[in-house]
């Protein structure tokens, strides 16, 4: 596991105990029903020792013990506390990812399925490439840059950025959604937690924000000149650094 996935299932595990021992200060207040979909998790001893926990062998014992699985890639959701589907983030390792490698195409299905104009996106990163070409930019921009070509247009990526948190992916919707995002740095430490509505999470994270164009093979596209979808591609496409990149990631940095 990495640092990541690891206190993620030391969450989980974290809100057994508050569960079991009926602590009620957390941002979820009294836990009465904790796991995924509508498969409960087993009960936690309340003796439990979580720095034992750092033998990475024991942590999958007693979470698999529980019923507690590594999230998967499929699924917004990483939980459900109290019926409520939440998407987990651990800030104290890498920068999670919030889009992963997507082409053009998979931004057309979002756009077509919320009744969005993609050419409005397509302006965005048309203005990227010509500041990566110019180098005014580096490959990776944050919001926090001056000339970022996405800071100023928030409202044009919002339901993309919130399709991606909270329902699915360029390919696919995904089986379990998620209705929140809850964030935290340690899992132990109910003060560094924070839960964000759907609503309020892009204006919650926006300014972390950093865009990056990536390897168009990591899109799924294999053979960009002679694809069949080229056409559709070839607006996000530019050949640079000895790849042809079009495929759109998006990190959080807090």
């Amino acid at each position: 596991m990495n640092k990541g996935e690891k206190n993620e299932i030391l969450f989980k595990l974290y809100l057994c105990y508050l569960k079991k021992n009926n602590i009620c200060d957390s941002p979820f207040g009294k836990i009465k029903k904790l796991g995924f979909d509508n498969i409960e998790y087993n009960q936690i001893n309340e003796k439990i020792n979580f720095s034992d926990l750092e033998d990475e062998n024991l942590l999958i014992e007693v979470s698999e013990n529980l019923g507690i699985e590594k999230s998967s890639p499929r699924n917004k959701a990483d939980i459900y506390i109290n019926n409520i589907a939440y998407s987990v983030k651990y800030m104290s390792a890498a920068p999670p990812s919030i889009i992963n490698h997507t082409t053009r195409k998979g931004f057309l299905r979002i756009a077509k399925k919320l009744n969005l104009d993609i050419s409005d996106l397509d302006k965005i990163i048309n203005k990227y490439w010509k500041l990566r070409i110019s180098n005014q930019i580096t490959e990776d921009c944050g919001n926090n840059n001056a000339i970022s070509p996405f800071k100023d247009h928030k409202e044009t990526l919002r339901p993309y950025i919130e399709y991606f948190c909270f329902t699915g992916t360029g390919s696919a919707e995904s089986k379990h959604p998620a209705e929140s995002l809850v964030k935290f740095e340690k899992f132990n430490d109910i003060n560094t937690w924070k839960v964000y509505s759907k609503s309020e999470t892009i204006d919650e994270i926006w300014n972390g924000l950093y865009f990056c164009m990536r390897d168009i093979e990591k899109g799924g596209v294999k053979d960009f000149e002679n694809h069949p979808e080229k056409t559709l591609l070839e607006p996000w496409t530019k050949y640079s650094t000895n790849k042809y990149r079009g495929a759109l990631s998006v990190r959080y940095k807090s």
